[in-house]
């Protein structure tokens, strides 16, 4: 989401170019407040990310993810289901594809859990199992934030009008990748 070492592209310049060329931010004009993103993902997670063109919408998104009135849920593809718990998962061969509900957003949170329970996330090369991302060909982890759901925001907050409101990735690369491995032979 954000410039890092790498230099590689990121989410944070892209959406104030797009911005600035659709002529809704100059960043020679303003002096103390650039678009900026609300959440971010891992490197190599896709899915949804807020991002805010208004400092009031950054200050009130911020105050709605600090006090738990959005609930985020990511699909990912396991080795393995992983045992009974805030999460639904659906089995094609030695892989299961979960929906989990994300509960702190603490830096690998899914990832590491999930690699604790036994059930590493598929295509993880910090986590993972590298024979198997090997043998699908995963060279990035399986994750995706696809689901952001409102809860009741309060009437001050000028994005209360968000409230339980539901916004989903419609199609996300992930269920395709899923519905690949179950073509691969060898995968029993």
């Amino acid at each position: 989401c954000h410039s890092d070492r790498t230099g590689d592209a990121n989410l944070v310049d892209a959406f104030c170019a797009q911005l600035q060329a659709s002529g809704e931010y100059d960043p020679k004009a303003e002096n103390r407040f650039a678009p900026a993103i609300c959440n971010r993902l891992d490197r190599g997670t896709e899915g949804l990310v807020i991002a805010a063109k208004k400092y009031t919408a950054l200050r009130d998104m911020n105050e709605i993810i600090r006090n738990d009135w959005m609930k985020k849920e990511y699909l990912t593809i396991t080795i393995g289901a992983p045992p009974a718990g805030r999460h639904v998962a659906c089995c094609i061969g030695p892989f299961a594809l979960c929906r989990i509900g994300l509960i702190t957003g603490r830096t690998h949170q899914i990832r590491a859990h999930l690699a604790y329970l036994g059930h590493p996330v598929l295509g993880d090369i910090k986590y993972g199992n590298r024979n198997m991302n090997e043998k699908t060909g995963f060279k990035t982890q399986a994750l995706c934030a696809q689901r952001l759901t409102f809860g009741n925001i309060p009437e001050e907050n000028t994005l209360h009008y968000l409230s339980g409101r539901v916004i989903k990735l419609a199609d996300p690369e992930i269920v395709k990748q899923f519905d690949a491995l179950e073509r691969k032979p060898g995968q029993e």
